[in-house]
């Protein structure tokens, strides 16, 4: 809700530190319709009230001391009256003020310009030796160049982590994705229904590359039907969100690798207009082209393979796993 000047983003592992911060300094939980199913996210020793249409849901995720059955509108104006407004606005300036300040430090991360500032060079030189291109970057230059009314699909994975953080839902934008699901491979096919749904509107479909390998067969369905969206490719060689996993958990890198075909030119080959980017200082340039392309367009962009993406609230554990890990990827390549 990128003009809601109350919001302070999303908790869970694709959120954000001020959000996480805010869920745990508050005195009470208000659930509305949500079925937020990871627990180790949920804050500890605050009152919860949850309100849902099913009755089911209610304490299924977590204890609640309150739970209503009811449609969420119906049931809040019914409250309203009975609660005490409180005028301190502390707790929500402060998450504010964190947010705003996380907000710019992630656009320092999507800033080329950062890259050759000290702090750049030290991170560069920790996970991007190659100067390859931020993930990042390329979400932002997306959001940058997107319609106000732009729909966009995300797979499961990375590419759903850098949407998140990066692409304002300003407007009339919209987002579909596969999130209790976790299926793999969603963003094409959601685009493909996007774009039939509202044929005047840009569909973008920000796809892993994990995820577009299974279905490059209906890149043909694309060409067939002559739909115009456009897939926007984080090619990082990797099953980006698995490795995270394995790191956190303290396992070296397994299994994770791609072999990935030049994307764009396979899309070329089937009818489409195929862009492939590997150079940081074409990216921009080569995503306003796409978007603006008539017709379907894949876009393939070399990203980097080593990007962490830090969770919303990240554990002791968590951050020795990933040592741990890091020290086992590397004491086999030195053994050899």
């Amino acid at each position: 809700e990128g003009e809601n000047d109350f919001q302070v983003g999303q908790t869970g592992l694709i959120g954000n530190l001020a959000a996480s911060h805010a869920l745990d300094s508050g005195d009470v939980l208000l659930m509305l319709g949500t079925d937020f199913p990871y627990r180790d996210w949920y804050p500890k020793g605050c009152k919860v009230v949850q309100i849902d249409t099913r009755e089911e849901h209610l304490g299924r995720r977590v204890p609640v001391d309150v739970g209503l059955t009811g449609d969420v509108g119906a049931t809040l104006r019914a409250l309203l009256p009975l609660l005490k407004a409180v005028p301190d606005h502390g707790h929500l300036d402060d998450a504010r003020e964190r947010f705003a300040h996380w907000q710019e430090g992630q656009r320092r991360l999507a800033d080329p310009r950062h890259e050759h500032r000290w702090t750049g060079k030290l991170r560069a030189a920790l996970d991007n030796r190659d100067h390859e291109i931020r993930p990042e970057a390329l979400a932002a230059a997306v959001d940058a160049y997107a319609a106000e009314d732009a729909v966009f699909t995300s797979d499961t994975g990375m590419a759903t982590v850098w949407l998140s953080r990066f692409v304002t839902m300003r407007g009339s934008r919209r987002l579909i994705g596969s999130y209790n699901l976790g299926s793999m491979a969603n963003a094409m096919p959601q685009a493909l229904g996007a774009q039939l749904w509202a044929p005047d509107r840009q569909t973008v479909a920000f796809c892993g590359d994990g995820g577009l390998s299974m279905l490059l067969g209906d890149l043909m369905t694309i060409k067939t039907y002559q739909l115009p969206v456009k897939l926007v490719v984080f090619d990082n060689r990797r099953l980006g969100m698995v490795k995270l996993e394995q790191e956190q958990a303290g396992l070296p890198e397994f299994g994770t690798e791609l072999d990935n075909p030049d994307f764009a030119a396979v899309a070329t080959a089937l009818g489409l207009t195929g862009i492939r980017v590997t150079d940081p200082a074409d990216l921009h340039d080569s995503v306003r082209r796409a978007l603006d392309t008539p017709g379907p367009v894949l876009l393939d962009v070399l990203t980097n393979p080593e990007e962490v993406a830090v969770p919303g609230k990240p554990t002791v554990a968590q951050g020795w796993g990933f040592a741990i890990a890091k020290v086992k990827e590397i004491l086999p390549s030195r053994e050899g």
